[in-house]
């Protein structure tokens, strides 16, 4: 029944059957075979089912308020042991955004596993990593961020890992066929390309002096891969909007042409977040201090 109460506990956290059926490593039909006899032994519902949501009932409600912190003791206790042990073993879950997944993890993955071979880890790749902090120990995400910008307020550990500016750009042959704008403000009258997931919305932020603008750029083409979004400027398909780090090689290699150099731009903010010590596991703790130590030091 104990098992029952803290896979009832993750179902809410999780916000669903499936996710925490990946979590106690048992199929969704047994996960919910599982809630059904916990309803049935306490002789309530304690989960409603509507609009494919999960929410709990009052009786759901006082299960978890009063269960939930049972289950981050024993399992704190339970990853404590682990620390026993001569090498990091464990599995880590990873929710993270494409860009630096593409360019930095997997060498960052293979380094670590080099030094901590039992160690197996579980790669979510997705621009919305922070949706996924139910079920994953470490998210790595990303955000644009610039003078009144307000991240929101999560119950996780924030840390940056990187930070560059954006730089808007576009080709050689884009810019023969099309002119080269000379204000942000010209932008309406071009080919923009874009990702909502790397800044937020189709608003770019331009800088000078004092004065900060922000440029609502036509919606020309949206992808949510910045790798993509690459290719298409590189392609000519229009201009982009992207971090430094992504687009410093091709500037060198006068495959891109930087645009509107008199302006600053918002800031492409890279974010590790993780659990606070208690809820934490041995090897997410071990890998996250990995990841810190490699950006920071």
């Amino acid at each position: 029944m104990l098992d029952k109460m803290a896979f009832f506990v993750n179902v809410i956290r999780c916000g669903s059957i499936s996710a925490a059926s990946r979590k106690f490593d048992i199929s969704v039909s047994a996960g919910s075979r599982w809630l059904q006899s916990l309803e049935s032994q306490f002789g309530m519902p304690l989960l409603r089912r509507t609009n494919k949501l999960l929410t709990p009932t009052p009786a759901g409600q006082k299960l978890f308020e009063e269960f939930a912190p049972l289950v981050d003791s024993a399992h704190h206790i339970q990853q404590s042991l682990l620390d026993y042990q001569e090498h990091d073993k464990g599995h880590i879950n990873i929710a993270c955004t494409p860009v630096y997944a593409n360019h930095f993890l997997m060498k960052e993955i293979n380094d670590y596993l080099v030094e901590q071979p039992h160690v197996t880890f579980s790669l979510n790749i997705t621009p919305w990593a922070l949706d996924h902090a139910g079920e994953a120990d470490l998210m790595i995400s990303a955000n644009a961020t610039y003078q009144g910008y307000r991240e929101q307020d999560l119950h996780l550990v924030r840390r940056e890992i990187m930070q560059c500016p954006f730089v808007p750009v576009a080709s050689p042959a884009y810019l023969a066929l099309y002119g080269t704008p000379q204000s942000p403000e010209a932008l309406s009258h071009h080919r923009c390309l874009f990702a909502s997931t790397l800044t937020g919305s189709n608003d770019w932020i331009f800088t000078c002096g004092p004065e900060t603008q922000m440029i609502k750029i036509p919606k020309n083409l949206e992808v949510n891969d910045s790798d993509l979004l690459l290719q298409g400027v590189r392609n000519g398909t229009g201009i982009g909007y992207l971090p430094e780090f992504v687009v410093q090689n091709d500037i060198q290699n006068g495959d891109l042409v930087p645009l509107f150099s008199d302006y600053g731009t918002s800031t492409w903010s890279l974010n590790l977040y993780y659990y606070p010590p208690q809820r934490a596991s041995a090897a997410a703790s071990s890998f996250k201090a990995f990841l810190l130590e490699r950006a920071l030091g």
